[in-house]
């Protein structure tokens, strides 16, 4: 029996650079772990840190957020 995964696939060219990660998750991962590891593949690629403190979740078209 296979086990269902996610899999992730994300890459950064510039400035003479390149930089990509490969992730895979189980099925029931949050969308804070994947974003985790992408932000710091981001992070260690450019030496710049993104200040993303709190609840980092998706956007979507109609999508209804608490605080408005």
């Amino acid at each position: 029996m296979t086990t269902e995964k996610f899999s992730v696939e994300f890459s950064i060219k510039g400035f003479g650079k390149e930089h990509t990660f490969s992730g895979q998750y189980a099925d029931n991962v949050s969308w804070k772990e994947i974003l985790d590891d992408v932000v710091k593949t981001l992070e260690s690629s450019y030496g710049f840190s993104f200040n993303m403190d709190g609840d980092t979740g998706m956007y979507y078209p109609g999508k209804v957020d608490a605080n408005e």
